[in-house]
C-alpha cells in the first residue's frame, strides 16, 4: 500500500516541477504578465476555438500576438490534459505560483 501511495507522491510532485517550469518559461516569453486565462470555445463562435487572454499584476489584459497566444495556450493545455478544457468558462495559470485555476480536478 505504501508503494502506491509513494507512487503518487513521485507523481504529484513531477506535476508540480512540470507546472514551475511551464510558469517560469511562459513569464519569460510574457514579460509583465502575472496570469494567462485560457479558453477553448470563443464566445463569439460555436465550434472549439483557442483563445487566450493575458493579465498583468494591476488586472490589466496585456496584447500577446495570436501565433504566441495559440503556442503558450496550447503548452498549458498539453501541460494539464486533467482540466476540464470543455468548460466554457477556461482555466486560469498564474504565472507567479505555477497554480492552476478552474479546473474541475
Amino acid at each position: 500500500m505504501s508503494h502506491a501511495l509513494d507512487t503518487k507522491a513521485k507523481n504529484a510532485l513531477a506535476d508540480r516541477s512540470t507546472a514551475v517550469r511551464l510558469a517560469d518559461r511562459l513569464a519569460a516569453l510574457l514579460p509583465g504578465v502575472a496570469v494567462v486565462h485560457v479558453r477553448l470555445q470563443d464566445p463569439r463562435t460555436l465550434w472549439p476555438h483557442i483563445r487566450l487572454t493575458a493579465v498583468d499584476e494591476r488586472q490589466q489584459v496585456v496584447p500577446v500576438p495570436r501565433a504566441k497566444a495559440l503556442t503558450v495556450a496550447r503548452w498549458i493545455i498539453r501541460t494539464f490534459p486533467q482540466a476540464q478544457w470543455s468548460s466554457s468558462r477556461g482555466t486560469t495559470f498564474d504565472l507567479r505560483t505555477a497554480q492552476l485555476a478552474g479546473q474541475d480536478a
